[in-house]
């Protein structure tokens, strides 16, 4: 087989699988979900962050913001690393911290006051 054979049968096949994931719905609702709300998913932000899900509150805050210092600077473009994936960095930070702001409004709403 030639490259452009192989090339070729892949398309054919991606293309498929896209027709048949376009008829089915699939994906949709990914893609709304995330155009409307302009941020990484929350479950796709701990894995970026490779950070535990039961820490996910405000006292785990530091951690994260740790995490995500050490991510961001391994991932600079000035030293060889990816302008993409330190994005994904920054967005991942972004997402959770807009979580844990959530956490906290819910908290205080909950809350009694005097």
């Amino acid at each position: 087989m030639t490259g452009v054979q192989v090339f070729s049968k892949a398309f054919g096949m991606a293309y498929q699988q896209a027709a048949a994931n376009a008829r089915a719905g699939g994906g949709a609702s990914v893609a709304k979900a995330a155009s409307q709300t302009g941020r990484m998913e929350v479950s796709e932000a701990i894995q970026v962050l490779n950070f535990p899900k039961e820490e996910l509150n405000p006292l785990g805050a530091q951690k994260i913001l740790e995490r995500y210092d050490t991510m961001f600077k391994s991932n600079d473009p000035a030293s060889g690393g990816s302008f993409y994936l330190q994005s994904k960095v920054y967005r991942a930070k972004e997402s959770l911290d807009i979580e844990i702001a959530d956490m906290l409004k819910k908290a205080k709403k909950n809350t009694p006051s005097k």
